[in-house]
């Protein structure tokens, strides 16, 4: 505790979670959540800045501070029933939240990193693979993102690593990223004037990541959001999960097509029944393709009925309204909610973008 802390009476408090039992201390001027992932722990949550409710928790004992106001994205009964967000609350006693996902898991923290970029290449015309060369390896788990910001130009942006881990880290990153025009940092990007500009790196961050199962597992990705599929697949690959898995994409046309090689490579050396299904929503009637036609979500069910099990487990990436179109069609299928693990790409108006939509 610093010298300003003692003057004005404030050190840390401690946060326990319940049901799991998981406890950590939370320093004056942080967030819960903050701290929480700061010291590793899978604490529910996604874009970290108040916007998406995921780190939402009950608070059973104690005080806080809001740091913003809950009730931008709280319904009254929730603010009524003591819910709170982690990200938006500093404690100012001693806690204890009923936290439901909370996993014993630990993470690796976040740091504070700097990159530049090395590569873009074409995958489709509107997404690249972004390499960046960090100042020193990153060690993340599959399926998590970092952020990228250069201050005086633009505020962060999260990009999810497209990569799988390595037991030294990773010097070097590739993010899949989504040009949308007008986007403060898309425009620089793909018009080549980020490229000898020092960026900050902050990550890894999310929770999205692979649970221990032996359970069948359906992932569907949309877009941009195959990237963090990707690193959590060619993870579970190396590791030998031997787990029947169904692999929907949705894109466009078949120009939007990417990283189908990489995904057949996964299924080759899968230890167990691996299935990919790419969907395309515009693609020209009169074309060539035979392939599966319109919205991924209108194909779970169909894709998944062979792996269908009380356990089994979903993991969804990409916009926003493909994972609320697909949630109710696991629900169907009998995917219970705790076994359904998304990362939804929010846009700029969300605050902190998952990916830059404007």
């Amino acid at each position: 505790m610093g010298l300003l802390d003692k003057l004005l009476g404030k050190s840390a408090h401690t946060v326990t979670a319940r049901p799991s039992g998981v406890s950590f201390e939370v320093r004056a001027n942080q967030s819960i959540l903050e701290a929480a992932l700061a010291q590793g722990i899978a604490f529910p949550h996604s874009c970290t800045v108040g916007t998406c409710g995921s780190c939402k928790c009950r608070l059973k004992s104690g005080r806080i501070r809001e740091i913003t106001n809950f009730g931008y994205v709280l319904s009254a009964a929730e603010l009524q029933g003591d819910v709170i967000l982690a990200c938006q609350a500093a404690p100012k006693t001693d806690l204890e939240l009923e936290v439901a996902g909370l996993a014993s898991k630990r993470l690796h923290p976040a740091g504070d990193f700097t990159g530049r970029i090395t590569a873009q290449d074409a995958l489709t015309p509107d997404i690249r693979r972004v390499t960046l060369r960090l100042d020193r390896p990153l060690h993340f788990d599959a399926g998590q993102y970092v952020q990228l910001a250069v201050p005086e130009v633009f505020g962060a942006r999260a990009y999810s690593l497209a990569i799988p881990p390595h037991a030294d880290g990773c010097g070097e990153i590739a993010l899949f990223i989504r040009h949308v025009p007008g986007g403060a940092f898309t425009d620089l990007l793909f018009d080549g004037r980020l490229d000898d500009v020092e960026l900050r790196v902050h990550g890894p961050s999310g929770n999205f990541w692979l649970r221990e199962s032996r359970a069948p597992m359906l992932c569907v990705a949309g877009g941009s959001g195959l990237a963090p599929l990707l690193s959590l697949l060619e993870d579970a690959a190396a590791r030998d999960v031997g787990r029947p898995c169904v692999v929907l994409f949705g894109a466009r046309t078949q120009a939007d097509l990417y990283a189908q090689d990489a995904i057949a490579a996964v299924g080759e050396r899968w230890n167990g029944a691996f299935s990919f299904v790419p969907v395309l929503s515009d693609e020209p009637a009169s074309s060539d393709w035979a392939g599966a036609r319109g919205l991924v979500t209108a194909h779970i069910a169909a894709s998944f009925t062979a792996f269908t099990a009380p356990d089994a487990e979903a993991y969804l990436c990409g916009p926003p309204p493909m994972i609320d179109a697909a949630e109710p069609v696991l629900r169907e299928l009998g995917i219970a909610a705790e076994n359904t693990h998304c990362d939804r790409f929010l846009d700029g108006s969300h605050g902190l973008a998952r990916q830059e939509l404007g």
